[in-house]
């Protein structure tokens, strides 16, 4: 189990409570729907700083060394591993896992809220979709001042009949709205999902790659005091000894820039679950463990089966192909009955008027409507194709970096990264006892920092890649924004 310090802000953990949904405002929204679609660092280790020799150099220590190197710091022996042995957790710290980290962003990410309010707001056409027009109440009155009297005094009440079933095809076009607008939902939540983990391993291997700067600036520091321990004893090179400082400042350079990419890494997966930066907490995990393993088959299902980009756009050609035969049917006309009821003053009888109008389709056949509906629902039909092949096309790039990225990550754990450092312990052996010169050294220390961060580089591809297949590739909830369409 691997923990790092991040900051993160408190929120309340809340638990999953629908089957089938990922976040508790999913299981609200699928409750309220059901009826429509059938969330300062801890002090555990010192500022980074080079450790330097405590004892200065005297003639009587030189004089003891003979022909051999000054002896080395324990740091410097020790070689740093791509692993590291997590520190023992102290009581007061908070410990969150990738888990808790998801339920956090989906109460607290913007994007998520939003796409509740668009399944609201599409519930909500509808609803106003299934309302018949409202009658209408109004006052009549004819022939007043005929022979000094009222003349006809009355009401009436009028109301448009619906004819053709266009109002049940307006409901289950509103209800398709509804549908697309929850996979929307669902669509953000992967998305959410995938930049969570994504961002958590990012956290995890920045620590490690923070550890491994930090050992080695302090070898850099070792190395360059030892190194004046042998020019004072005219064991070593005014050259020999520029070189270990000019090291020593890059892996100094090499540690504030991993300190820099931490900082990074802790403040975009707060941004992306959503909570202000205030409260220490410690992330819980291991990001070379478990590593997800896929073949070809098995990473293309993943990708389509149930995909909601996918679903959404299938359902939208559903929605404009109703659209279209809601356009055909818009010609056939509706009645406008009006009844009236109205008093005769001048021969004191009450008088009834029915009315009935019904429009004739001459010239308005709604024959634009109907092109342009037509055109629509093309459209969206070649958008489901669009977006299959988007998909296979996207998948076929993340999983030549996937594959690589497992291919890199075993190669540099089983093989390259045990003989670079088993190298560059045999260079500093040697080194000691005088065997080596320091341009060996140099060398073999460059190429174990090279290959350590090169492994560290290929895990964080590794598990990028592994969270965009097993998230369907929907990844940047926060730069994804959904544009509502106006359906009309």
């Amino acid at each position: 189990m691997y923990r790092v310090a991040v900051i993160l802000g408190c929120c309340v953990l809340s638990t999953w409570s629908a089957p089938g949904c990922r976040s508790p405002r999913c299981a609200s929204i699928t409750q309220n729907c059901a009826s429509i679609t059938q969330n300062e660092l801890p002090a555990d280790r010192e500022s980074p700083h080079v450790s330097v020799l405590q004892d200065s150099p005297t003639p009587a220590k030189l004089s003891s060394f003979s022909n051999k190197r000054p002896p080395i710091e324990k740091s410097l022996r020790d070689i740093p591993t791509v692993q590291h042995t997590p520190l023992p957790q102290r009581p007061s710290e908070t410990s969150l896992t990738l888990k808790d980290l998801e339920q956090i962003a989906f109460e607290n990410n913007p994007t998520l809220a939003a796409a509740a309010a668009r399944i609201e707001a599409a519930f909500g056409r509808k609803v106003q979709a299934s309302l018949y027009p409202n009658p209408v109440l109004g006052y009549h009155g004819t022939q007043i001042g005929l022979q000094g009297t009222n003349g006809q005094q009355g009401g009436f009440v009028r109301q448009e009949l619906i004819t053709g079933g266009k109002l049940k095809l307006d409901q289950a076009i509103a209800g398709k709205e509804t549908e697309v607008a929850h996979f929307q939902f669902h669509a953000q939540e992967q998305r959410i999902l995938s930049d969570v983990r994504i961002r958590f391993y990012e956290v995890l291997i920045a620590e490690r790659q923070l550890e491994l700067t930090q050992d080695l600036a302090e070898i850099g520091g070792e190395l360059v005091s030892a190194t004046e321990m042998l020019l004072t004893g005219q064991l070593g090179t005014e050259q020999e000894l520029l070189q270990a400082q000019i090291r020593s400042e890059e892996s100094q350079l090499l540690q504030e820039n991993a300190q820099n990419q931490r900082s990074e890494a802790q403040q975009r997966l707060a941004a992306v679950i959503g909570v202000p930066l205030s409260t220490t907490f410690l992330l819980e995990g291991t990001p070379d463990k478990n590593l997800p393993s896929w073949d070809w088959e098995t990473a293309q299902a993943q990708i389509f089966e149930g995909n909601p980009e996918l679903m959404a756009a299938r359902a939208a050609v559903s929605r404009t192909r109703m659209a279209l035969q809601r356009a055909r049917r818009e010609p056939i006309p509706n009645f406008d009955l009006s009844l009236s009821l109205r008093h005769n003053s001048i021969t004191q009888e009450d008088v009834a008027n029915v009315q009935v109008g019904i429009p004739i389709p001459i010239f308005n056949k709604n024959q634009g409507t109907i092109r342009h509906m037509a055109a629509d629902y093309q459209v969206a039909q070649e958008e489901v194709r669009r977006i299959e092949l988007a998909l296979k096309d996207r998948l076929s790039v993340t999983y030549r970096r996937y594959q690589n990225a497992l291919h890199q990550v075993k190669r540099y754990r089983e093989k390259i990264v045990p003989k670079a450092r088993a190298s560059m312990k045999f260079v500093m052996d040697g080194y000691q006892e005088g065997q080596i010169d320091y341009l060996t050294l140099l060398t073999a220390q460059q190429t174990y920092v090279e290959v350590a961060l090169s492994s560290l580089a290929s895990l964080r591809e590794l598990r990028t890649t592994a969270a965009a297949i097993e998230g369907q590739l929907l990844t940047g909830s926060l730069y994804q924004k959904t544009v509502e369409k106006a359906f009309h």
